[in-house]
């Protein structure tokens, strides 16, 4: 029997701390978040660990940033994409790795929607480019933490979407009574992010009730919407939930531009290479 909502809240809430970070990481972090480093410094102790390095760059070289010559340097990158990204790989790397065992699929379900957010955000001219990125890369982090606290109460949000067809989303409102977009605003809190990063994850299946940034949020939920919509989501979590009326007035897109915007985001898609599997069917059409 699945316990009452309050023990399921205590046993997830109360968990004393996230997975551990790795020392060099927390040099890393503690750096950043001190302010006054220098890029040679900071760039020094990502390059110490080739993971870290490697999804940094990743991420600076993929086709979002359509720069003509490939960057091989992780100070350049950090010049181009900011701190805060960065900041956001590593504090997510540990629930990440608890992910691709639990939830396959979901690391290259953030890094398309963060990438995707991206295109969007500079396509509509926001600020806050990297922090909108951000976001996006962690916007589904309180599935892991989910999946981590409740083994039990994850079976049943799985056996929930298979029986009645339901996304996760209202699987997880059923079964406790809470969703992961909650779960992931607390750990955002936890991390100490900027409210937008917060707001954005709290509402990002429903941005038209984002009160501070509902432009940023709406992004991220179309980017979720577009990567899901194609295919590349995490294992239990292939349906599409329908688009929130409400965020789509926040954003600056006429309805007939939309298929022009879906064309160049599915081309940005398509120039990721581990992206092939999930896009077969694009292939066998043509």
């Amino acid at each position: 029997m699945i316990p009452a909502a309050a023990n399921i809240k205590e046993r997830l809430f109360n968990i004393r701390e996230l997975p551990t970070i790795p020392a060099l990481h927390n040099r890393i972090l503690k750096l950043i978040d001190e302010g006054n480093y220098s890029l040679d410094d900071l760039s020094s102790l990502i390059e110490r660990d080739q993971v870290l390095s490697g999804k940094v760059l990743r991420l600076v070289n993929s086709p979002f940033y359509g720069l003509y010559s490939k960057v091989a340097s992780v100070g350049k990158a950090i010049v181009l994409i900011g701190s805060n990204p960065v900041r956001g790989i590593i504090l997510s790397t540990p629930l990440f790795d608890i992910a691709d065992k639990k939830l396959p699929g979901l690391w290259d379900h953030s890094y398309c929607c963060s990438v995707v957010s991206g295109f969007l955000a500079n396509r509509f001219n926001m600020k806050d480019i990297g922090e909108i990125m951000t976001a996006a890369l962690l916007h589904d982090i309180g599935k892991v933490l989910i999946r981590k606290q409740l083994a039990e109460e994850s079976a049943e949000i799985d056996k929930t979407v298979q029986s009645e067809g339901m996304t996760a989303l209202d699987a997880e409102k059923k079964v406790i009574d809470f969703t992961h977009d909650a779960v992931g605003s607390w750990i955002a809190g936890q991390w100490n992010f900027p409210s937008i990063i917060n707001d954005i994850i709290a509402y990002h299946h429903k941005p038209g009730l984002c009160g501070a940034y509902p432009g940023e949020a709406a992004v991220v939920h179309l980017a979720d919407f577009i990567v899901k919509g194609i295919g590349i989501s995490a294992s239990m979590d292939r349906l599409v939930p329908l688009f929130d009326d409400r965020g789509w007035e926040k954003l600056p897109l006429p309805e007939d531009e939309l298929i022009d915007i879906l064309s160049e985001v599915i081309d940005i898609i398509e120039a990721e290479p581990s992206f092939s599997q999930y896009l077969s069917w694009r292939k066998d059409e043509r």
